[in-house]
């Protein structure tokens, strides 16, 4: 059975021992508002398991369903803003941890991120048991937190960030000073062409018309140029 309200008491990602308990298990708790079509569905599931488990009779002392004010009537823990409301409860032994999941179906693994006020959604089975005096009992499958807004706040009284800190002041953040300019990198200054080569050998036909730039710039030299009768020295040079 899928069961809409709100989660109280959570005990999801640890096992833990309930007061008269022997065993530690996983629970929840889901208050369910008066109008809620599944008051009736849940009255008709525990009615029909004390039909099957005591057909002579129902003589048990434990129901997991039940109206709020009759199960938490004189508890420290009593909200009369849930008066007239109702109360289901469920568990799972400690080797069966239920599933907790977001509406997504993605699993929730930080307890810190669940707890009671939230609204979820709880698959639960119920049955009846004969185990001491016997009673009714809801048998946790899993959770579904949704995304609503908590309509009663967190029913653990715990604060929240802004109430707990309301009273600091939130830091003057620092100013922070301009950063200048960057300086540009002067340019270097332009370079000087090369001073073309002036001719200081006069050229021979041997050189079959190569100008002295040419064949200095192809590596020749003056000397070579000299020897190779490519070029002759002025009497002037």
């Amino acid at each position: 059975m899928l069961i809409k309200g709100i989660l109280s008491f959570p005990a999801l990602f640890t096992p833990k021992l309930a007061q008269g308990a022997t065993e530690p298990k996983f629970s929840a708790v889901v208050l369910i508002q008066p109008t809620d079509p599944i008051v009736a569905q849940l009255q008709a599931e525990v009615d029909q398991a004390k039909q099957n488990t005591f057909p002579s009779g129902y003589t048990g002392s434990d129901e997991c369903f039940g109206a709020y004010d009759v199960k938490y009537a004189g508890k420290d823990y009593y909200d009369p803003r849930f008066s007239g409301w109702y109360v289901f409860s469920c568990s799972a032994k400690a080797e069966d941890r239920p599933e907790v999941v977001d509406v997504n179906y993605n699993k929730i693994i930080d307890p810190g991120s669940v707890y009671s006020g939230m609204v979820a959604y709880v698959n639960a089975n119920i049955s009846g048991y004969v185990k001491g005096r016997g009673g009714i009992g809801g048998w946790l499958n899993g959770v579904m937190i949704t995304d609503e807004a908590p309509p009663m706040g967190r029913l653990d009284n715990k604060p929240s960030v802004e109430q707990m800190f309301a009273s600091v002041a939130p830091p003057v953040p620092t100013p922070t000073a301009p950063m200048a300019p960057p300086v540009p990198t002067p340019a270097a200054p332009p370079t000087a062409p090369p001073t073309p080569s002036v001719a200081t050998l006069q050229m021979t036909t041997a050189a079959g018309g190569a100008t002295y730039e040419s064949m200095i710039a192809a590596g020749w030299t003056d000397d070579t140029l000299v020897a190779q009768g490519m070029a002759i020295r002025p009497s002037f040079a």
